[in-house]
């Protein structure tokens, strides 16, 4: 009977350990996203009808993209084809507003564009965790989805915007600086033909391309919370 009890006693114990153990693991999750969220976005993305304040703001604080080109893979050729690609559009404290990318030949997309250099660049409020912060979903009205669509092309290498551009690509992703040297690494940019935005309730707005780049955007939000994570 003692044995018995014993082995209770024991089981409770440790199940009580895993149960603790599994709260603080989520608490400690819960405490990274808040932390996240309040470093990457100390005051929140702007009012919703600032619609070219609210497009700059979602493509800088973004640090990947989804990009969708026309595939030329023999089995869907002609078919859209979307990947992931890390983005910036520009310096942590000088956002520019046009999208750089660094691609390889190699690439699913940088083959498509060789052929076709139509694309559609998506990014989201959601890479901020604003929207989780919110609990709003990926696909709520409210968690803003920028699309810019337009013609790729090649920055010249050597240039002073080449310089900027992977500068800009290698501060914001440093893994970029260790990439396998044999894959021919470019800078491209989108030379942009219309932007669309979803930031609120009433189906997509669009936002003038002149208007968006001559914005002067001043936030340094992402500075602030790439500085706090290297203290």
């Amino acid at each position: 009977m003692k044995w018995t009890l014993l082995i209770v006693a024991v089981c409770l114990s440790l199940h009580g350990s895993e149960s603790w153990a599994s709260k603080r693991h989520l608490e400690d999750n819960e405490n990274e996203i808040s932390s996240r969220i309040s470093h990457h976005n100390s005051a929140g993305p702007p009012d919703h009808n600032k619609l070219v304040e609210m497009a700059r703001y979602v493509m800088h604080n973004c640090d990947w993209a989804s990009i969708a080109t026309i595939s030329t893979q023999p089995a869907i050729s002609g078919f859209p084809f979307t990947n992931v690609k890390s983005i910036v559009d520009g310096s942590m404290a000088n956002s520019t507003g046009m999208p750089y990318f660094y691609m390889s030949p190699l690439d699913f997309t940088a083959r498509d564009l060789a052929k076709n250099t139509r694309a559609t660049v998506l990014v989201s409020l959601e890479e901020t965790r604003y929207c989780e912060s919110q609990k709003w979903d990926p696909e709520d009205p409210r968690c803003t989805r920028l699309m810019l669509s337009g013609k790729m092309r090649k920055v010249k290498e050597g240039s002073e915007e080449y310089k900027f551009a992977k500068a800009a690509l290698f501060e914001r992703h440093p893994a970029m600086a260790h990439f396998p040297p044999d894959h021919n690494w470019f800078v491209a940019k989108m030379k942009i033909a219309q932007i669309a935005m979803v930031d609120w309730f009433g189906g997509a707005k669009y936002v003038s391309v002149k208007d968006y780049l001559a914005y002067n955007y001043t936030g340094e939000e992402v500075l602030h919370y790439y500085n706090r994570l290297h203290l």
